[in-house]
C-alpha cells in the first residue's frame, strides 16, 4: 500500500483491543507510513504483527508493543483533542515496558523517516501529560 500523504511505503498491522477504543476510528487494523508516520485506518488487518523497524529503528522488537507506540504516534498528531486517550495509551506502552519519551527522542532523531509532524515538541507536550 502506499501513503496518500507522502507516497511512501505503508505496513498494516493489528490495532490492540487494549488501545483500540483510544482511536478516533476503531476498525481492527490501521496502516503506518515508512516514511512520514502518518497512521491511517484499515479495514483489515494481518493476524501477525509485522516487523516495525522497517518503518523505525526506534520502535522495539515486540509487534504488539509496537503497534501501541504507533497508535500513540497517531494521537500525537491531534494532542490537544486526544490528550486522555494518549496518555491511556501511553500508560500501557509504559506498563509494557517502554520509555515512551525516549522512543519519541529516537523517532526524533531517526534519519531514516520524514514524519508529517514535530516529534520534538510533541514529545515535549506529551511529556507534560504523562
Amino acid at each position: 500500500m502506499t501513503c496518500p500523504n507522502c507516497g511512501g511505503d505503508e505496513v498494516v498491522f493489528p490495532v490492540l483491543e487494549a488501545v483500540r477504543e483510544h482511536l478516533p476510528d476503531d476498525r481492527v487494523g490501521a496502516t503506518i507510513c515508512a516514511h512520514c508516520l502518518r497512521v491511517s485506518p484499515a479495514d483489515e488487518a494481518p493476524e501477525d504483527y509485522p516487523d516495525f523497524s522497517t518503518v523505525s529503528e526506534a520502535f522495539p522488537d515486540d509487534g504488539e508493543t509496537s503497534a501501541v507506540l504507533a497508535v500513540l504516534l497517531a494521537l500525537l498528531d491531534r494532542l490537544v483533542l486526544h490528550r486522555e486517550d494518549a496518555d491511556r495509551v501511553a500508560t500501557e506502552a509504559e506498563r509494557r515496558g517502554v520509555d515512551v519519551l525516549l522512543f519519541l527522542d529516537r523517532v526524533a532523531a531517526d534519519q531514516s523517516v520524514d514524519p508529517e509532524l514535530d516529534v520534538e515538541r510533541r514529545r515535549d507536550q506529551l511529556e507534560q501529560l504523562i
